[in-house]
């Protein structure tokens, strides 16, 4: 999923790279050892990071979105005064993530990770048995699926709390007008157009129907993404003995010079993206027409007509995602994806343009209520 990679990587590389530096310490005798074990550990990370991914976007499927979506509006202060977030909310809304961080859910692979490294020299140790390894990476892996579930119900809690049920349907509202952002539509978003109980089982009947395409969709998704977090991870372990001025010229542009580096990977996740807008386009005509015309009147104003607020938001994901003018303007000649004319306008791809045009030649013939 384009917004949250850049949180993915820091996961996978925090261990790899912390792996990477405790073996380069190791005498030469020990260099196999620790070698194993430290790709054991990247290989476990990159599989549970995977698995990660994979969660994140089901719970986008299946209705968490909002709680998500929410947590990357609020950074912005814009976002908080637009849909009326006082000082005091966004605080407590603050106090219960960092609340969730120090969760004591973490504790028992805590105590026991350390326990391993107090242990003969743990398990980065001359002294280390392949049981001890084993131990530590399977901890590893067991603290990164705790994580994941303690902070998507920490997130959940804090938004559900202390926002409002008017602020709450605000930002299901912004997830509208930044749909032409979000490679996996979340069909819950609706609930801001004040869906019938009829028009959510319809809903939920697509969502039944489409959904072993959205499974695949995922897989290339997230196979695309780690064949790229891999590059990132050797391109940044390549780096590691240049000098501060060329690491941090080369983090800055991170995104670009992986794709630079890698037209292959680039071109597969176009690919990837391209399949992923056909079954976009399938699944959002499907769910639009359960729409009445009053509801896809609103949701299509929200599109075109954001509030400034939402204006700035989107701006932010896109800079976030790689995809604002000034950086799809400087791919061009090294033959990335480069969108059409409009590509960057509001609504441009968040309604399929065809659908659009049938929609709007039955309006002689207007919809009732579901």
């Amino acid at each position: 999923m384009k917004t949250f990679t850049i949180y993915a990587l820091a996961a996978i590389l925090l261990v790899g790279l912390t792996a990477a530096t405790f073996a380069q310490n190791m005498a030469s005798d020990e260099a196999e050892r620790q070698a194993r074990l430290e790709r054991a550990m990247q290989s476990a990370m990159l599989q549970q990071q995977r698995n990660n991914m994979k969660q994140l976007m089901n719970s986008f499927w299946h209705g968490e979105s909002s709680n998500i979506m929410a947590m990357f509006f609020l950074q912005q202060e814009d976002f908080r005064e637009g849909i009326g977030v006082t000082e005091e909310q966004f605080q407590k809304i603050q106090s219960v993530l960092q609340r969730t961080m120090e969760s004591p859910d973490f504790q028992q692979h805590q105590d026991e990770m350390q326990k391993l490294m107090s242990e003969d020299g743990g398990p980065f140790g001359e002294n280390a048995t392949d049981e001890m390894q084993n131990r530590f990476v399977e901890l590893q892996t067991q603290m990164s699926v705790k994580m994941q579930e303690v902070i998507m119900e920490g997130v959940k809690k804090a938004v559900n709390e202390n926002l409002t049920p008017e602020q709450l349907k605000k930002v299901q509202e912004a997830q509208i007008s930044a749909m032409s952002e979000m490679p996996i539509i979340a069909p819950n978003m609706f609930e801001a157009l004040d869906l019938s109980d009829a028009q959510r089982r319809q809903l939920d009947e697509i969502k039944k129907e489409m959904e072993p395409e959205f499974d695949k969709h995922v897989d290339k998704l997230v196979d695309a993404q780690m064949k790229t977090m891999e590059k990132v991870r050797e391109a940044l372990e390549n780096m590691r003995d240049a000098a501060p001025e060329e690491r941090e010229k080369f983090m800055q542009n991170l995104q670009e010079n992986i794709r630079k580096a890698n037209p292959d990977i680039q071109r597969a996740m176009n690919e990837v993206m391209e399949s992923g807008k056909v079954f976009s386009d399938a699944l959002k005509s499907k769910m639009f027409d359960v729409l009445t015309d009053e509801q896809w009147q609103r949701m299509v104003d929200l599109i075109d007509n954001p509030p400034a607020y939402m204006k700035k938001a989107i701006a932010e994901m896109r800079k976030q995602m790689g995809t604002d003018d000034s950086q799809a303007r400087s791919r061009q000649p090294g033959g990335g994806y480069v969108p059409g004319p409009g590509a960057w306008q509001p609504g441009s791809s968040a309604i399929p343009e065809q659908y659009r045009q049938e929609r709007n030649s039955r309006r002689p013939f207007p919809r009732g209520e579901n």
